[in-house]
């Protein structure tokens, strides 16, 4: 449990998980080339780890000049219900710490702007079904797909975007009714 945390809660492995995610499969080659500003070796090493932990899998394999390389696909990217109670928590939690240490690094910066750098925070309550969830969400993945996908140039920024979902206090999920 203790290394998907680390996993979920590290900027460079979220970058990777999004991008095996919006190509469904990838090899750590087709990585660097999509992430030129991560070093080869941070690649192979985040890959193992996640492999490790389940993360991701090996779907296939090609051999180039004698060497096998892997091609890797998803594999347990939300919280499952094998994760639900502690286990659960404790991945929240973490990430949730996470954007908490970003937040405070960034306010003690002396060059911190929140205008210029587009910080913000929103909170939506929507009452859906969850047809009608799980369709928002698709548009959601599929806007975020179009500009993840983008080639980072000198005048890119990293910005870390997080999407967040859980029932309102106290109330129950429609399937629950």
């Amino acid at each position: 449990m203790e290394k998907l945390i680390k996993i979920l809660t590290d900027p460079i492995s979220n970058r990777i998980i999004q991008l095996i995610r919006i190509n469904k499969r990838l090899t750590v080659s087709e990585i660097l080339i999509r992430m030129p500003d991560i070093p080869r070796a941070t690649v192979y090493r985040k890959t193992e780890r996640m492999l490790k932990a389940d993360v991701i899998e090996v779907i296939d394999t090609h051999r180039i000049r004698g060497q096998i390389e892997n091609v890797y696909a998803l594999k347990n990217y939300f919280i499952s219900p094998s994760q639900n109670g502690t286990d659960g928590m404790k991945i929240m939690t973490s990430t949730l710490i996470q954007i908490f240490e970003l937040c405070s690094s960034y306010f003690k910066r002396d060059d911190a702007d929140v205008n210029r750098d587009k910080l913000f925070v929103l909170n939506y309550a929507l009452s859906l079904s969850d047809i009608d969830f799980a369709s928002m969400l698709n548009e959601m993945y599929a806007v975020v797909d179009k500009y993840q996908g983008r080639q980072i140039t000198e005048k890119s920024h990293i910005r870390n975007l997080y999407l967040m979902s859980m029932p309102s206090g106290g109330e129950q999920n429609e399937q629950e009714k």
